[in-house]
């Protein structure tokens, strides 16, 4: 999942989003796992928004194949789960996919803390807000509280502090995760 997160952002830095957030919101109770990303970039017309899980549609020009969207609907499906997509031109999309935690084609999350890590350091001028929550706890990263606590998103020694403070504050949610969740 930390590669659709990657994927999905990158959709958002290339609309020119200048405030992305992601969401994941893990219930237990219902073995659900929703996977969100929104942003303020340019957005969508309905012939691009209708074209959106065709492999061979894409707004790049460097390559004629789009597979993040087609990929990231097949891996939520594959689960018993759904993706919906929200977005008006001008206005910013919404991308999410919801997993079943219970289905053991569930994903794993992978390394969610070096993904985000490597988005925010590569992205200093774009508000990058993450949540991660699991039933009533929460683990909350705005990169614009960073830069209010003088904490220089450009500095080179960022990485190899920032990576380990978002790993640890994941591994302390997850100890509260169900016996049932595929989710690793």
């Amino acid at each position: 999942m930390a590669m659709h997160l990657m994927d999905i952002s990158q959709n958002s830095i290339r609309a020119d989003a200048k405030n992305i957030q992601i969401a994941f919101n893990e219930d237990c109770e219902s073995s659900r796992l929703t996977f969100r990303v929104g942003d303020d970039g340019n957005g969508m017309n309905e012939e691009e928004l209708r074209s959106l899980e065709d492999p061979f549609f894409t707004t790049r020009t460097t390559r004629k194949v789009g597979l993040g969207i087609p990929l990231l609907k097949m891996t939520c499906e594959q689960t018993g789960g759904f993706l919906t997509v929200e977005s008006e031109a001008g206005k910013g999309t919404i991308v999410q996919a919801v997993y079943c935690t219970d289905n053991p084609d569930c994903l794993p999350l992978g390394d969610i803390a070096g993904y985000l890590t490597m988005l925010i350091v590569a992205n200093p001028d774009i508000r990058i807000k993450f949540t991660y929550r699991l039933n009533d706890k929460e683990f909350k990263l705005d990169t614009d509280e960073l830069k209010e606590q003088e904490i220089d998103l450009r500095q080179s020694g960022l990485p190899g502090l920032l990576k380990p403070f978002i790993a640890e504050n994941l591994k302390e949610l997850f100890f509260h995760r169900a016996e049932k969740s595929f989710l690793c």
